[in-house]
C-alpha cells in the first residue's frame, strides 16, 4: 500500500525543519538539530561571547568633547541652536549706542513673544519666593504667580521701549504695546522705627500747604494711605479705600517717570530730615508752626527785637532775669 497525503496538509512528518532543503540534507548526509535538541558546543560559544561583551571596557570619551559638554550650561536664553540672539554677531563697525539699540530690540522681541504665547513663568529653579497673597474687594487674588511675572515683563518692555524711543524716534514699538500714561510708586514711612514722630503732619503741613508745595514742585499727585492715615473719629469703610491694609505710605502718581522720581526725592528728604533732626531744631516744623499761627491770626512777629528791659536780643522781656529798668522801659 503506497503512502499518499491526506487533506490539505502536504508537509511530511520527519526530522526536517521548516524551510530547510531536503536535497541538501540527503547530499551532505549531516543530521540537522531539531528544536528540542541541545548542542553543548554552541552553548559554550554563546556564553563565552556574552562574557566577553560584559568584560569589555567602554570606550574612553574624547577629553575635548567632554570638557565642551561640561561647559554647556542651561541659561535663561535657551540653547544656542534655538536662540537667535545668542547666535547673532555684532559687527565691529557698530557704535556703542547702536549695539545697545540692537540688544534692546532683541530683548523687546523676546518679551513680546513670551507675552503672546503665555510663557511668562520661568522654570522652577529660577523662580523667586512668592509674597503673601493679596485679595481685592471681590475676594480674588491679585498677586498670583502669572500676574506678577507678566507685570514684571510688561514693565521691563515699557522701560526698554521708552529708552529706544529716546535713542531712535523713528522706532516702531510692537503692535500690542500700549504706552503707559500713568506712573505710580509707593514710599513707605518708617512709623515703627520712629513712633513719636508725626510724619503725616510734616508731609501735609498747615491746611495741606506743604503737600501742595511738593506736588507743585514735582508735578505729581501725592496721597497718604495705609494704616494710621485716617483718624479714629473720621474712619470710613476700609474696603473702599485702596491700600488700607498696607503699612503707612505715600502713593505718588504722575504722567512720567521723571516726575515720580522727583516726588519720591522730595518726600524722602522730609522723612529723612525728621528722623535725624530733633523736633525742636527742625526748620520745617518751625516754619509750619509759624505759618499756622499766621493763618489763625495769632502770629506775633517780634523775632529779632531786643528786650525792652535789658536790650538783649536773645530773649523776650518776660523771659528777662535782670532787674526792672524803668529808664530803659520809658525810652
Amino acid at each position: 500500500m503506497s503512502w499518499a497525503p491526506t487533506g490539505a496538509n502536504t508537509v511530511p512528518l520527519g526530522r526536517r525543519r521548516r524551510g530547510s532543503n531536503a536535497a541538501s540534507e540527503q547530499q551532505t548526509g549531516e543530521e540537522q538539530p531539531t528544536q528540542g535538541s541541545f548542542d553543548a558546543q554552541s552553548a559554550v560559544e554563546r556564553a563565552r561571547a556574552i562574557a566577553n561583551s560584559v568584560l569589555v571596557k567602554p570606550p574612553v570619551p574624547d577629553t575635548a568633547m567632554d570638557s565642551e559638554r561640561k561647559r554647556r550650561r542651561k541659561n535663561r536664553w535657551g540653547d544656542r541652536d534655538t536662540n537667535v540672539a545668542a547666535s547673532a554677531a555684532l559687527t565691529s563697525n557698530m557704535s556703542k549706542e547702536q549695539a545697545e539699540s540692537y540688544a534692546a530690540i532683541l530683548r523687546i522681541d523676546e518679551i513680546t513673544r513670551r507675552l503672546r504665547t503665555g510663557d511668562v513663568v520661568p522654570p522652577d529653579g529660577q523662580r523667586s519666593r512668592s509674597p503673601p497673597p493679596t485679595y481685592n474687594t471681590e475676594g480674588k487674588r491679585t498677586n498670583t504667580r502669572e500676574h506678577r511675572y507678566r507685570r514684571r515683563l510688561e514693565d521691563e518692555r515699557t522701560r526698554l521701549v521708552e529708552d529706544q524711543l529716546r535713542r531712535d524716534p523713528a522706532y516702531r514699538p510692537p503692535a500690542d504695546f500700549r504706552r503707559r500714561s500713568r506712573f505710580s510708586e509707593k514710599v513707605f514711612i518708617p512709623v515703627d522705627d520712629n513712633p513719636g514722630l508725626n510724619f503725616i503732619g510734616l508731609l501735609i503741613g498747615p491746611r495741606g500747604n506743604t503737600l501742595k508745595k511738593i506736588e507743585g514742585d514735582s508735578g505729581c499727585k501725592i496721597s497718604i494711605r495705609g494704616r494710621g492715615s485716617i483718624k479714629e473719629g473720621k474712619r470710613r469703610d476700609d474696603t473702599n479705600i485702596p491700600g488700607a491694609d498696607e503699612d503707612l505710605h505715600c502713593h505718588i502718581v504722575a504722567d512720567s517717570e521723571e516726575k515720580v522720581k522727583r516726588g519720591i526725592r522730595l518726600v524722602r528728604e522730609i522723612i529723612q530730615k525728621a528722623c535725624v533732626t530733633p523736633e525742636g531744631h527742625n526748620d520745617l516744623k518751625r516754619n509750619q508752626l509759624r505759618e499756622l499761627a499766621a493763618l489763625n491770626g495769632t502770629l506775633r512777629d517780634d523775632e529779632g527785637q531786643a528786650c525792652t528791659n535789658c536790650g538783649s536780643i536773645e530773649h523776650r522781656k518776660w523771659e528777662c532775669t535782670e532787674e526792672s529798668n524803668v529808664t530803659l522801659s520809658l525810652v
